[in-house]
């Protein structure tokens, strides 16, 4: 699994998408497929950034048709799927993760917390 620590700034969310991106290629995902891991990998960066209060950890494993993306920071709180408000303008991020993962979660780490979400889709034709 590769690691890549991210400053917790703004900045991050774009670095990790661009990681990402690479590693959606690298697992020959789909179009859509990495569209979803650019919008989740983005959803838990900035939670991470918003949340903790020092770098951002990015793990990444990909293989042809699947990916694991992992995000860490530094607050042990875990978040936790819950309906957003109508009107509200944030709290959707889980959601939008679970919806559109294969499967997530959250676990304990040294530091703080990890979120992760994997993906499988039918990777495309050489």
């Amino acid at each position: 699994m590769t690691e890549t620590v991210l400053p917790c700034g703004p900045e991050a969310a774009g670095q990790a998408r661009r990681l990402v991106a690479r590693a959606c290629a690298d697992a020959q995902l789909p179009p859509d497929a990495c569209d979803s891991a650019l919008l989740c990998t983005s959803e838990l960066v900035t939670n991470a950034i918003v949340h903790g209060r020092s770098d951002v950890r990015l793990w990444m494993k990909a293989d042809r048709g699947w990916l694991r993306i992992e995000v860490g920071d530094d607050n042990s709180r875990h978040p936790h799927l819950q309906p957003a408000d109508d009107g509200a303008l944030d709290g959707r991020g889980l959601f939008i993760v679970d919806l559109l993962t294969t499967r997530w979660g959250v676990r304990d780490d040294s530091i703080g917390k990890v979120v992760w979400f994997e993906l499988r889709a039918d990777p495309v034709a050489d």
